[in-house]
């Protein structure tokens, strides 16, 4: 197991309509050839409402990356764990992301 090298979240809202995008790499930002988050096994993901449903799509992806189909989740966190197992799929190792909450325990 090891954590997400690069998880990022934003959001965005177009019109009236709003998403959830998270932009995510494989690799650390120190290993981006020339500094280039596009220069590395990357993904980025839409997570939006449509039709009443929550819908998670790779909309961009880098080099050495494999195939995501579109696909309805339940929660943001359902899609946290789907985004996590397609980077678990790149990396040949189960991926999870560092809860800040319990890593400084005094």
């Amino acid at each position: 197991m090891t954590t997400a090298p690069h998880f990022f979240r934003s959001e965005s809202t177009l019109g009236n309509s709003s998403s959830v995008c998270f932009k995510v790499s494989c690799e650390a930002p120190e290993a981006w050839q020339n500094g280039i988050f596009h220069n590395s096994r990357y993904g980025i993901f839409f997570l939006r409402e449509e039709g009443g449903k929550l819908k998670l799509e790779l909309t961009s992806s880098g080099l050495d990356t494999i195939k995501f189909r579109k696909c309805t989740v339940k929660s943001e966190s359902g899609a946290v764990n789907k985004i996590l197992q397609w980077m678990g799929a790149i990396m040949e190792t189960s991926v999870f992301l560092p809860m800040p909450e319990f890593e400084a325990a005094d």
